[in-house]
């Protein structure tokens, strides 16, 4: 793990894949297309203990930012928030208790954000084009 806390989006790679998202969805793909293509081109990530969570967690809020999360990714979730194999990881990666508390507020917050209606989608930003 590279820069991390406590919070869903305190990580590098929830960052990364976030700006990924956002940067195809602006550039007019459809969130189901841009989550395909991240998830293609980041099995190692996905399918990485330490970081998996952090993938998906991402993918989610990105999904429910545009009004597009998918009933499969929000179940993935909620297992991975549910059976605490999120705290766990954090226990595994030498965390304190203080730490492990705010992680479980956070994971609860997100889960609830998750699950309530967002009112509009994102909107997408279009890049400006300046002349030099």
């Amino acid at each position: 793990m590279g820069n991390w806390g406590t919070g869903i989006s305190s990580n590098d790679t929830f960052e990364d894949i976030k700006d990924e998202f956002f940067e195809l969805y602006n550039e007019g793909l459809e969130p189901t297309e841009v989550t395909q293509k991240l998830v293609n081109s980041n099995q190692e990530i996905a399918n990485d203990k330490e970081d998996a969570n952090n993938f998906w967690f991402a993918l989610a809020l990105c999904q429910w930012e545009c009004k597009a999360l998918e009933p499969e990714l929000l179940e993935r979730i909620t297992k991975i928030i549910e059976s605490g194999t999120d705290i766990v990881l954090w226990k595994e990666l030498g965390a304190e208790k203080s730490e492990l508390t705010k992680r479980q507020k956070a994971l609860d917050k997100f889960l609830e954000k998750l699950n309530s209606e967002k009112k509009s989608p994102k909107r997408r930003k279009k890049k400006v084009k300046r002349k030099k």
